[in-house]
C-alpha cells in the first residue's frame, strides 16, 4: 500500500522541525561590551572620531565659529586643538587614507584634504552632497562617505571624485540618517542621527548586518543630568579587532568598547 503525502502535510512537518531547531540553536543578540571609560575635560560637538598609525585619537568638531580639528588623550580626558576652521565652515567627519587626512564641512559642499602629519590643509574639493560620515576602505581603495540619506558614496582618495552610490537597508527596507562612518573587519560601521545604534553594513550589499545598542551603556555610566545634556552618539574609531572608541556630540566621556557579534 502506498501513502500521498500531501502539499499541507509537507509545509506542516516543515514548519515543526524549523521550530523545533529554532529551539535548539537560538538566535544570538549582538551585545555591548564595556572596557573603559574616560572622562573628557570638555564636551565639544564633536563629528568625527579617528585612530592614526602613531595612536593618537584625532578628532573634528561642528558648530560655526566652533569648527575644529584636535586630539584627545584618553589618558587624562584632555582635548587640544590642532587645527580650526574658518567660521563659515561647520565641520563633520574626518577619515585617514594611506597619505591624506581628509575632513568634510557640513553644507559648504568642500572637502578638506590634510597631511596627515603637519594637519596642515594642502587642498580644498568640490561635492555635491552635504558632507556627514567618512571612511577610508584599504580593501577597495575607496573613501566612504555619507551625507544623512539612505546611501554612501564611494569616493575617490585622491581628488575625492564620486565612483559609486550604495544605498543601505535592513530587511530590504532603506535606513536614511547615516551619520559617523568607520571600516573595520570588512564591514562598515555608522551612527544613526539621533539613534543610539551603531549599524554594521556589508559594503558589497549595503545591508546591515548587525546593530549595536548602546543606549544600556549610556544608561548605566551617566548622570540623569548629563544625558539631558547631551546631543547625539557621533563616533566610531577602530582600535584593533572588535574593539572601537566610542562617543558623541557633548559627551563627557570617552567609551572604550567590544562591539561582538
Amino acid at each position: 500500500m502506498s501513502i500521498r503525502i500531501s502539499n499541507y502535510h509537507r509545509y506542516y512537518w516543515f514548519c515543526l522541525i524549523l521550530i523545533y531547531c529554532l529551539q535548539i540553536v537560538p538566535i544570538q543578540a549582538s551585545t555591548v561590551e564595556l572596557n573603559q571609560v574616560y572622562e573628557l575635560d570638555e564636551a565639544v560637538f564633536l563629528q568625527g572620531l579617528e585612530l592614526d598609525e602613531q595612536g593618537r585619537l584625532i578628532i573634528s568638531t561642528g558648530l560655526y565659529g566652533e569648527s575644529m580639528l584636535g586630539e584627545i588623550s584618553p589618558e587624562n580626558g584632555h582635548i587640544s586643538t590642532l587645527d580650526t576652521l574658518e567660521d563659515h565652515y561647520f565641520g563633520e567627519g574626518i577619515t585617514f587614507s594611506p597619505n591624506s587626512l581628509w575632513q568634510l564641512t557640513w553644507q559648504e559642499q568642500t572637502v578638506m584634504k590634510r597631511d596627515p602629519n603637519t594637519f596642515v590643509i594642502i587642498e580644498k574639493f568640490p561635492m555635491q552632497e552635504e558632507g556627514w560620515g567618512l571612511a577610508y576602505d584599504p580593501h577597495r581603495n575607496v573613501l566612504w562617505h555619507s551625507d544623512g540619506t539612505d546611501k554612501i558614496y564611494q569616493r575617490n582618495p585622491d581628488n575625492f571624485n564620486k565612483i559609486d552610490a550604495l544605498q543601505v537597508t535592513e530587511h530590504g527596507k532603506p535606513v536614511d540618517l547615516l551619520n559617523e562612518l568607520e571600516y573595520a573587519n570588512g564591514a562598515i560601521y555608522a551612527n544613526i542621527w539621533y539613534s543610539t545604534d551603531i549599524v554594521q553594513i556589508n559594503p558589497e550589499t549595503g545591508e546591515i548586518m548587525q546593530r549595536f545598542d548602546l543606549a544600556p551603556l549610556l544608561d548605566s555610566t551617566m548622570t540623569t543630568e548629563e544625558l539631558e545634556a547631551i546631543d547625539s552618539l557621533n563616533g566610531i574609531a577602530h582600535i584593533d579587532g572588535n574593539r572601537f572608541y566610542i562617543t558623541g556630540k557633548l559627551y563627557p566621556y570617552l567609551y572604550e568598547v567590544t562591539l561582538c557579534p
